[in-house]
């Protein structure tokens, strides 16, 4: 069974890879006088802002990689092109079954959690200097 741990690094990676602004600056006032207006009822504070992480995001951007086609697919369309759709809209958009989705997430699921664990016992297994950098001359 994969956990509950990659369920939330998979939404960082959906962040991470929505992260940063594409395209012409959209805007959000008026370019007349009445876009200076202030009002002076404001009832709520400023929105929250969800800043993925980083280093963990491009960590399963690089695993992801590794993954076949098709289990990358399946994994970008459930978390970064429809992350909000139910599980029904998501098997229509790549033409399959409601059942066979899930099953194909579960697997895809479950070969990233195995290439994360191997990246991990890669990057455990080197020599590192004092300062927890890889040593170039010995690892």
């Amino acid at each position: 069974m994969v956990s509950e741990n990659l369920e939330t690094r998979l939404k960082n990676w959906a962040w991470y890879c929505a992260w940063g602004h594409l395209g012409p600056e959209v805007r959000t006032r008026c370019a007349s006088a009445e876009g200076n207006f202030e009002s002076e009822n404001v009832w709520e504070g400023e929105e929250p802002k969800i800043e993925p992480n980083m280093v963990d995001g491009e960590l399963i951007e690089q695993a992801v990689r590794k993954l076949s086609e098709k289990h990358r697919k399946i994994l970008k369309a459930r978390y970064i092109m429809y992350p909000y759709h139910l599980q029904h809209t998501v098997a229509q958009r790549l033409r399959m079954s409601v059942d066979r989705l899930e099953s194909e997430l579960k697997i895809a699921k479950r070969r990233l959690s195995d290439e994360l664990a191997r990246n991990q016992t890669r990057h455990t297994g080197m020599v590192t200097s004092p300062v927890g950098l890889p040593n170039s001359v010995t690892g």
